[in-house]
């Protein structure tokens, strides 16, 4: 397997007859949706980032729109991250990706009092 690819926000459209309603949801989607793709396990790419909050060789976090994916493997770095285009390069051996949702808090002050 060279190359594996992920989407996740796909919408129908089939009953949209107005354009500007469907370059709305189109925009949405693109804000909502993330996409990952890994090459022979040693570089993963991601789209639709908000948010990497730990990173180590072993584990990276990816906060996404309503969840969150956690990157594990060995020898794994942050090569490029854009948060602004939502973007993530990483490199290393990755051995799983695992989802689950987004209820944790976000901020350290928040994680004390909460």
């Amino acid at each position: 397997m060279k190359c594996a690819t992920h989407e996740r926000g796909n919408m129908d459209f089939s009953k949209t007859s107005n354009r500007k309603a469907i370059d709305q949801a189109a925009k949405t989607a693109q804000k909502t949706s993330h996409k990952v793709e890994l090459d022979h396990l040693h570089a993963m790419s991601v789209t639709g980032v908000e948010d990497v909050p730990t990173f180590t060789d072993k584990t990276i976090v990816i906060r996404l729109k309503d969840e969150t994916l956690t990157v594990s493997g060995q020898n794994l770095s942050v090569k490029n991250l854009d948060i602004t285009e939502g973007k993530l390069q990483i490199e290393g051996q990755v051995n799983a990706l695992k989802y689950s949702s987004s209820s944790a808090p976000t901020s350290f002050a928040k994680r004390i009092f909460k």
